[in-house]
């Protein structure tokens, strides 16, 4: 691991955010803190951009991430959840056809459950 944050929110809890070698891997929602902060630029990056997030002044991420985890399928559905601009949705089938597995559409909404990098990709 190459970094680790923590940020309190009002409704959420604590939201960790964990950079691996490539860029950000893992943004969670947990009851309590897993260890302690390890700060690198772009998990202070991240950290930052999520506030301005809440705060309503961010409606894009500049960070780096990394779909480390995951099948080939389930990192392109993420990547194309990532696409989506801010404040608009598009179904399940929608992302399917993006995707170019327009059959997939019950796997694309399992993949999307699984989605390691919450907030930053919705």
């Amino acid at each position: 691991m190459k970094g680790r944050a923590y940020l309190k929110h009002d409704y959420l809890g604590i939201v960790e955010i964990v950079e691996e070698v490539d860029g950000i891997s893992s943004i969670s929602f947990l009851d309590e803190k897993k260890g302690p902060e390890i700060f690198s630029v772009e998990v202070i990056k991240c950290k930052k951009e999520i506030e301005e997030y809440f705060e309503k002044k961010r409606t894009k991420f500049t960070i780096k991430i990394n779909f480390k985890e995951g099948t080939k399928f389930q990192r392109s559905c993420w990547e194309a959840m990532y696409d989506i601009p801010y404040g608009k949705t598009i179904s399940y089938s929608e992302e399917a056809i993006a995707i170019n597995n327009p059959k997939a559409v019950r796997a694309v909404g399992g993949a999307n459950g699984k989605n390691p990098i919450s907030i930053v990709v919705p």
